[in-house]
């Protein structure tokens, strides 16, 4: 623990904060203030949590910001004659939502069964291939609403307003469409992948309902509020019709995104995973991250590489070499169980393994040379169940234990 290379060279090296010395602080990733142990699990909770809530972030914020801007586009693609929003009413949604909504969920606590969940990989980024999926899928719907409520509300005006008028109703619907739309999502983003048609969305963060709640009384007070009508181009605020429909279409959100966690795993990823790696493959460089990987990334990179694929050990060095002999050559492997295979005295000099579970090479034992009289260091190779029985049937003279069961 207060080894200072060792701390170093870890993927994440705690060191005592009270009986710890100050070069293994300095080495380290983590200083245990306490010197107590179980606060590395707090801590792995309370870091997950913020993990878990950046994403969230992500997931809300980008598809709001980016149905902004592909409202108005789009507006113009199909041949809208004018806007559906106006720049006011767009820097409005930016400034509200992010600061009200947006920031409340940041101070979400931590899932039910985070701590259950596997460590995530090295190198995953925190704008992953979910995050990117729901972004693109929740900014569809809502510039689906928000055009369609816009031509809906055109073709109901009455006749005998203006153009300034109808197109000034059919924008305050849109907008409101939009805002409100927001307000659905932002509930069912509590949740990354688990449902809110629980009674657990009404526990564990009340500001949530709170920053709902002011958004919609925010919505409807410059609704209908002179000058502040005429500020945000709603100088005739909308009928009630018209907030029929604002609220199906939350309502419309809210479940068609409820409906796609529950199918996302098991139907869209499998499809959403080739496609974002292909055009990840085919990306100019500079989009792409391994370029600037840290030091934490290039050290975890190299261990890997060192650590899987077909490589041969040799039992009087302890190192892995490039020849081999006539070492057993073993499978590649998915299996998750682990065993510690020692190489016996009198046994083959190097044994081969092609395994990917290939994770650690340690110096635990001891064996006499082949052809010396001197005894040197026999390392434990970590091998998968199958590989270790592969080395069983081969006829090797092994000794293999379980390590990991």
């Amino acid at each position: 623990v207060n080894d200072a290379p060792a701390l170093k060279a870890a993927d994440c090296g705690v060191a005592m904060g009270i009986t710890g010395t100050e070069v293994s602080k300095e080495a380290a990733k983590m200083v245990l203030a306490d010197d107590n142990f179980a606060t590395i699990v707090i801590a792995v909770r309370e870091g997950r949590r913020v993990w878990d809530n950046l994403r969230k972030l992500l997931i809300f914020n980008l598809p709001v910001n980016f149905a902004q801007g592909f409202s108005i586009w789009w507006g113009y693609v199909v041949g809208f004659e004018q806007a559906p929003l106006t720049a006011i009413q767009v820097l409005y949604v930016n400034m509200v939502t992010a600061c009200t909504m947006g920031m409340s969920l940041a101070v979400e606590p931590a899932e039910p069964g985070v701590m259950n969940k596997p460590p995530r990989r090295i190198g995953k980024r925190l704008l992953g291939k979910l995050v990117l999926w729901r972004c693109v899928f929740v900014c569809v719907i809502l510039v689906i609403l928000v055009l369609g409520m816009y031509e809906w509300a055109l073709s109901t005006v009455p006749e005998e307003y203006s153009a300034d008028k109808k197109v000034n109703l059919a924008r305050a619907e849109a907008f409101n469409v939009l805002v409100f739309c927001e307000i659905g999502y932002c509930l069912t983003t509590r949740f990354i992948k688990m449902s809110t048609f629980h009674p657990r969305v009404f526990k564990g963060n009340y500001v949530i309902f709170l920053t709902m709640a002011l958004t919609a009384g925010m919505q409807v007070f410059i609704t209908y509020v002179p000058g502040f009508q005429w500020f945000f181009n709603m100088p005739d605020g909308i009928a009630p019709i018209s907030w029929a429909r604002v609220f199906v279409c939350m309502v419309v959100v809210y479940i068609v995104v409820e409906i796609e966690k529950r199918l996302v795993d098991p139907v869209m990823m499998p499809i959403i995973r080739p496609c974002f790696g292909f055009i990840y493959r085919h990306s100019p460089k500079f989009f792409k991250m391994d370029a600037d990987e840290d030091e934490h990334d290039q050290k975890s990179r190299v261990r890997r590489q060192s650590l899987t694929g077909s490589q041969t050990m040799d039992s009087n060095c302890g190192t892995p070499t490039a020849g081999g002999g006539g070492a057993p050559a073993l499978q590649r492997t998915s299996a998750t169980y682990g065993v510690a295979v020692h190489t016996a005295a009198g046994g083959p000099t190097a044994v081969r393994t092609a395994s990917g579970r290939l994770t650690e090479l340690t110096t635990t034992g001891a064996a006499p040379a082949p052809g010396e009289g001197k005894v040197v260091n026999t390392p434990d190779v970590k091998l998968t169940l199958e590989d270790a029985a592969k080395l069983q049937r081969s006829g090797s003279a092994k000794k293999v234990a379980l390590a990991d069961q």
